[in-house]
């Protein structure tokens, strides 16, 4: 058996390999990891045994199809939930406000988790009810995150149409409005959905860096005024962006706007 430095050294070859965006080399990485070209195709050798790289014929190498289907286990035992439900918990904690957690679906967002303090407003969401994007703070978090043409798209397939006096129903006003969102990272629904409801969310990215959910903070237009969303707004982002990077996100790397 191959005795080798460390397992902390094995996992960040792997990291290296998979990030990387093009073949490697052993020459590579004995270069990046300042360790000897003998070390180093030990190494190799080990996760090439193991399927964790393949071994081209010009002897490069290139992510192998174990991780996939480390990857599709992984995804069959972990929801959304589980991994948002911790940082949603300290999310409430935080704000003493009502957390959302809402998935996207098509054009609509579904609820998938409701937490309320002893301090939270009674309101009409539960889990499994779907509600628009356009009209509300998780929704409008999405959608500022997509592309250009799929929010071109959406625009084309649903009509804005006026839930409460606030509602922006103006397609240009609207795309305003998710620049302003990208610019500052998160949403405020200024009581656009529900009379007297106001609202912050963040968007929750995949590892592809798709926005695919979002979380918010909810409670009465009384208590989240400009000055509370100043003070709060951190936490909704903070909260979102554990969730994110649990989901395997990684900011530095993603190509999103």
């Amino acid at each position: 058996m191959v005795k080798l430095e460390s397992p902390k050294k094995m996992l960040e070859i792997i990291d290296y390999i998979v990030r990387h965006p093009k073949k490697v080399t052993v020459s590579e990485v004995s270069q990046e990891f300042g360790m000897s070209i003998s070390n180093a195709y030990k190494y190799m050798k080990v996760l090439e045994d193991y399927g964790i790289v393949i071994k081209n014929p010009d002897k490069s190498y290139i992510p192998g199809f174990k991780l996939v289907e480390y990857g599709s286990i992984i995804l069959k035992r972990i929801t959304l939930r589980d991994i948002a439900h911790p940082h949603l918990v300290d999310l409430m904690v935080k704000t003493n406000q009502t957390i959302h957690l809402v998935l996207k679906e098509g054009n609509w967002g579904i609820y998938i988790e409701k937490m309320e303090s002893a301090e939270s407003l009674s309101m009409i969401s539960k889990i499994g009810m779907r509600m628009p994007l356009y009209s509300t703070g998780f929704g409008k978090a999405i959608l500022a995150f997509l592309s250009e043409e799929e929010i071109k798209k959406y625009l084309r397939e649903v009509e804005l149409k006026r839930r409460t006096e606030n509602t922006i129903v103006d397609p240009v006003e609207f795309l305003e409005e998710l620049n302003k969102i990208r610019e500052r990272g998160y949403s405020i629904d200024n009581e656009e959905n529900e009379y007297g409801i106001k609202c912050v969310g963040a968007p929750i990215f995949d590892h592809d860096g798709k926005p695919i959910a979002a979380v918010s903070v909810s409670g009465s237009a009384n208590k989240i005024t400009l000055e509370w969303i100043e003070e709060n707004a951190k936490y909704v982002l903070e909260c979102a962006k554990k969730i994110s990077k649990k989901l395997g996100y990684n900011s530095q790397t993603s190509k999103i706007r």
